[in-house]
């Protein structure tokens, strides 16, 4: 209860409902709850009122931005949704009222169609109440069960079965479903088990409260819901016509069983089940082979941000992936001079430190620093070649020469000043801790992780915040990673949280969508640099007063909002628009 959840409400309301019936001087409680009732009613109804604007808001940016691939993967959803709609509509639902009443299919279908076509369109099925009622009675009047007794009971059990989790609703579970699938959410017995009990009394509630509780409890990125919302508005008025139909079943079979009415015929019943049974499993194949022919599968997740391209190629470079062999011998002079002399400047990178640098599927070398070693290798006038490093060898590679300068957002801390020198930052990067979407609440909240017992934080490379973390949190176990993306692949060393930069964590979780980054609310920063060898202050002053220029000229800033502010993604060209196209209004 105190932290609503949905299931304890409801139980908590059922339990005080039945209390509330043995109690004699009730009529005041009553009158209050009523009062209540009718404010929050008033309400939730200019909430309604503008709940419509919202959610159009959200699907004109999802439909004038999602990308074929993507909507081929929600399709999962749609389709499977419409089509067990569309199954339930035109015979399960039928059908069944005919195999226990006798009544025959068609008119069955035939008396509830406009109940039915009135729901879908109008997306509510609050609003086809009266004409359910009606419908109901006129069927019965016509098989001989129209009376004062069943006229009562129709009046009951359409307002009723209203308020209970109707097919309709039910069936927003296989969104759930459907995105673990989406986020590559793991989900066991214990899930399916959840969804079969709390997530059906979630239900009882609006379903924009059910569907975030269950996606949080299940583990799944609180993300989801902004699709679930967009899918709505499609899958909304199949929800409503289905739960139109549901209280029909109800009403109808309810009425009869009081009034002693069900006709039950094995032989009616059998076939019902048989053809239902028959009907299902041909449902569920047309869609499998349907899915296999047109939905796309999911990328790999390392394939993830892989058509990233760089903004600009100035010059052709090579680029090692393996790690050389390094010589002990120190390279004397000042490297500027060495590399005007050899006409070649040697860049050490990281190859999986998004979006700094990095590999992609295709090969191909990425990333801010990348760019910008190009440019400073045009301002040169020299060849580019790109080696891979780790910092357990970064100042020895410097030392002997086998790379220049190292670019890859390296933050210049002060344990790694032993053996490099660093430039002016030319980057302020923010820190954040990079979790698990469902725990994000925990380390928004600095009381609720010192309470919490055995907590691991994960650095790469540096323990320079292992002191302050420890202080923070005395009780907190600290690991090393050699890099970030150990965290995500198996390589965490069971951490709980991963320190890293908001910008660099910010690519990995779009890479790995169970992941997300919170940012403290202290807003601490940490200055990334360019290392040098060691002590040789003229290449340092050399790079300060390039990136002064590269500042000045706007080189950075333009970087910075292609790779850290997402402007690497894929341009996606805008829908047809009468506003831009025809009238011409918006460019």
């Amino acid at each position: 209860m105190t932290n609503n959840f949905v299931p304890a409400v409801v139980l908590f309301s059922i339990l005080v409902g039945i209390a509330l019936i043995s109690v004699d001087e009730k009529d005041g409680v009553l009158k209050l709850f009523d009062g209540i009732a009718q404010a929050m009613s008033r309400i939730n109804n200019f909430v309604v009122q503008l709940t419509p604007y919202g959610i159009f808001a959200i699907a004109a940016a999802a439909s004038g931005t999602m990308t074929i691939d993507e909507l081929g993967r929600v399709q999962v959803y749609l389709v499977t949704y419409i089509s067990l709609a569309m199954l339930t509509t035109f015979w399960i639902f039928p059908g069944l009222i005919s195999a226990v009443s006798g009544i025959p299919f068609r008119e069955v279908f035939r008396t509830f169609r406009d109940p039915l076509v009135t729901a879908f369109a109008t997306g509510n099925q609050f609003v086809v109440l009266p004409q359910i009622a009606a419908s109901c009675k006129e069927l019965l009047k016509r098989h001989g069960a129209r009376g004062e007794q069943t006229d009562s009971a129709v009046d009951i059990l359409v307002p009723v079965s209203f308020n209970f989790p109707s097919l309709g609703k039910l069936l927003v579970l296989l969104f759930v479903l459907f995105a673990g699938w989406f986020t590559d959410s793991e989900l066991g017995l214990s899930d399916y088990l959840f969804l079969a009990s709390g997530g059906v009394l979630s239900l009882f509630g609006s379903i924009n409260v059910a569907v975030p509780y269950m996606l949080d409890s299940l583990r799944i990125p609180s993300d989801m819901f902004e699709l679930f919302l967009i899918t709505g508005i499609v899958v909304g008025r199949f929800g409503a016509m289905l739960a139109a139909l549901h209280i029909i079943v109800l009403s109808v079979v309810g009425t009869l069983a009081m009034a002693g009415l069900l006709r039950f015929s094995i032989r009616f019943l059998l076939r019902y089940l048989l053809l239902s049974g028959l009907a299902m499993m041909v449902m569920v194949s047309v869609l499998r082979v349907y899915f296999e022919l047109f939905v796309p599968p999911p990328p790999p997740r390392e394939e993830v941000l892989a058509n990233v391209e760089l903004s600009s190629r100035w010059i052709p470079f090579e680029v090692a992936t393996e790690l050389p062999e390094i010589s002990q011998t120190q390279l004397a002079g000042a490297r500027i001079d060495h590399i005007f002399r050899s006409e070649v400047l040697q860049v050490g990178y990281r190859p999986n430190n998004l979006p700094c640098s990095y590999i992609t599927p295709r090969g191909e070398l990425v990333g801010f620093d990348v760019e910008m070693a190009q440019s400073l290798a045009v301002d040169l006038e020299v060849e580019l070649e790109f080696v891979p490093f780790e910092f357990d060898d970064l100042g020895r590679m410097l030392a002997s020469g086998e790379i220049d300068v190292a670019m890859s957002c390296i933050a210049s801390l002060p344990d790694r000043f032993a053996y490099a020198t660093f430039s002016d930052p030319y980057l302020e990067l923010r820190l954040g801790f990079v979790v698990k979407d469902h725990e994000r609440g925990l380390f928004l909240d600095l009381d609720r992780l010192r309470s919490t017992p055995d907590l691991s934080f994960a650095l790469v490379s540096s323990h320079y915040h292992e002191e302050r973390l420890q202080h923070l949190l005395p009780e907190a176990t600290i690991v090393q990673l050699d890099s970030a993306e150990d965290f995500f692949t198996g390589g965490d060393q069971g951490a709980d949280a991963l320190l890293l930069t908001v910008e660099e964590g910010s690519a990995y979780a779009y890479r790995y969508p169970r992941y997300t980054v919170v940012q403290p609310s202290s807003n601490v920063s940490v200055p990334a640099s360019y290392a040098v060898p060691k002590g040789d202050l003229e290449m340092m002053q050399f790079i300060n007063n390039w990136i002064q220029l590269k500042r000045l000229d706007g080189t950075i800033e333009r970087l910075y909002q292609y790779w850290m502010l997402g402007g690497a993604a894929q341009p996606k060209r805008p829908r047809w628009s009468v506003i831009r196209d025809v009238l011409g209004w918006v460019d």
